[in-house]
C-alpha cells in the first residue's frame, strides 16, 4: 500500500452522521473536513469527479488551434479548439507511456506531439502519426485510440466536464436554472473583465461563505445598506444549486444604472438580483445588467483559488465610452471579496488552531449552509 492509499484508508467521516436532517438538532461539517489532505482526496474521487464541474471559458482557447493544460479533481486534462472552431477536452496524456502531451498553453498548432516518443495528435484528439511503430521508418497513424476524451459541454461560454461519466445528462441537469432565469438572455453575455485571488482558506469556506446573507450586517456594512439582509429571500433546486435573491437591489455608485440591462426585463425585474452556487463550486450571480462567475478551485486542504470572470449583456455595454462603468462595477464586486477574504481566511485558522469542531446552525439564516453540508457529506460517502 502506498502513502496515497494508507491516507484514504483512514477513516474520515466518522462524524457526519450529526448533519442529520433537522436544522436545529445539526451540526456543522468537522473542523478536520476544511484540514485534512485526505477529505480533500475524496471530495476528488467523488463530488468533483461524479457531477459536472465548471472548468474554464471558451476564452481560455479563443482561437483555432489553440490548446491550454487545466486540472480537474487533482488530474491533468486539455481544453483545445480544432481547426473547424469546436471546443474539446481530453485526458492529458499520451496513449503509448503515459506522458503528459501539454505542459503550457499553445497558440495556433495543427498539432501536438508527446516529447517521449513523439506520438502527434490532432486538435480533435485524434492519433495521426505514430513513428517507427512497426519498425525503423514503418510509421503507423491508427494503432490505437487518439487522446481519451473527457465528457464535456459548453453552456454560454463556460466549459463544462464529467471525469466518470456517470452525471445525468447536462441538459436536464441544467434544466432547472435555464427555466429559473428563462427571461434573461444569456446569448447576449460579452466577457468585460477577469480577475483571480488566492485565498488561505479551504473550498468550502468560500462557497458558505458566498451562500450565507446572514453576514451582510456585520461584514458588509456598504452592501448591506442597499441590499439588506432581511430583504433577501432563499433559493433552493434539489442538489443543483442553491443560495439567495433580493427583488430590491438598489446600489447607487458609478456603476449603477450605466449599462444597458437584459432586453426584455420589465421594472420590477431590474431591481432583481440572484447569487447561487452551482453546487459544488461554480458561484453565479445574476443581475439586470451583468452575470458574475466566481470558479472557486481547490489547491490544497488549506487553500483556494478564485477566478473571477464578468460579464454584461450585450455589445452595446461593451462600447469604449463604458469602459469607466465596466470598471466601476468589477471595483464594486472586489471591494466585497476583500472584506470577504478576511473572513474566510480567519476561518480557516480557526478551525486548524483551535478546538471549535462544528457549530449550530441558524434555522432562520443558515438553511443554505445546512443544504450544503448535506450534499457534501452525501456525496462525498459515494
Amino acid at each position: 500500500m502506498n502513502d496515497r492509499e494508507k491516507l484514504l484508508a483512514v477513516p474520515c467521516r466518522p462524524d457526519f452522521d450529526r448533519i442529520g436532517s433537522s436544522i436545529e438538532a445539526a451540526r456543522c461539517l468537522p473542523a478536520e473536513a476544511y484540514t485534512a489532505e485526505r477529505y480533500l482526496e475524496i471530495e476528488r474521487r467523488t463530488l468533483f469527479s461524479n457531477r459536472w464541474i465548471c472548468v474554464g471559458l471558451v476564452d481560455d482557447v479563443p482561437e483555432p488551434g489553440d490548446a491550454t493544460p487545466l486540472e480537474v479533481a487533482g488530474k491533468s486534462v486539455i481544453m483545445t479548439r480544432d481547426r473547424a472552431g469546436a471546443v474539446h477536452v481530453f485526458h492529458n496524456y499520451c496513449r503509448h507511456r503515459g506522458l503528459k502531451i501539454l505542459a503550457e498553453p499553445v497558440r495556433g498548432r495543427s498539432r501536438f506531439t508527446c516529447p517521449y516518443h513523439a506520438w502527434t495528435y490532432a486538435l480533435d484528439g485524434r492519433l495521426v502519426r505514430a513513428p517507427h511503430f512497426d519498425g525503423p521508418g514503418r510509421h503507423r497513424a491508427r494503432p490505437v485510440d487518439g487522446l481519451a476524451r473527457v465528457r464535456s459541454t459548453v453552456w454560454h461560454r463556460l466549459v463544462f466536464v464529467n471525469l466518470s461519466g456517470h452525471a445525468p445528462e447536462f441538459a436536464d441537469w441544467i434544466a432547472p436554472l435555464e427555466r429559473r432565469w428563462a427571461r434573461y438572455d444569456l446569448s447576449t453575455l460579452r466577457h468585460a473583465e477577469s480577475r483571480s485571488c488566492d485565498i488561505a482558506a479551504n473550498w468550502k469556506l468560500a462557497v458558505e461563505n458566498f451562500i450565507d446573507y446572514y453576514h451582510l450586517p456585520y461584514v458588509h456594512k456598504g452592501l448591506n445598506s442597499y441590499s439588506a439582509m432581511e430583504d433577501h429571500y432563499p433559493i433552493r433546486e434539489g442538489d443543483t444549486f442553491f443560495g439567495q435573491g433580493n427583488a430590491s437591489y438598489a446600489p447607487s455608485d458609478e456603476a449603477a444604472g450605466g449599462l444597458p440591462s437584459f432586453p426584455g426585463l420589465d421594472r420590477a425585474e431590474r431591481s432583481i438580483t440572484e447569487a447561487i452556487c452551482l453546487f459544488p463550486n461554480l458561484l453565479v450571480t445574476l443581475f439586470d445588467d451583468n452575470l458574475r462567475i466566481i470558479l472557486v478551485e481547490p489547491d490544497g486542504a488549506g487553500g483556494c483559488r478564485e477566478r473571477i470572470e464578468v460579464f454584461v449583456a450585450g455589445d452595446e455595454a461593451m462600447a469604449p465610452e463604458l469602459a469607466p462603468v465596466r470598471h466601476a462595477l468589477v471595483e464594486r464586486f472586489q471591494s466585497f471579496n476583500v472584506e470577504d477574504i478576511a473572513i474566510v481566511e480567519g476561518l480557516q485558522d480557526a478551525f486548524a488552531t483551535t478546538a471549535f469542531d462544528g457549530g449550530r446552525l441558524s434555522p432562520a439564516f443558515d438553511a443554505n449552509i445546512h443544504h450544503f453540508h448535506r450534499l457534501v457529506a452525501a456525496q462525498t460517502r459515494a
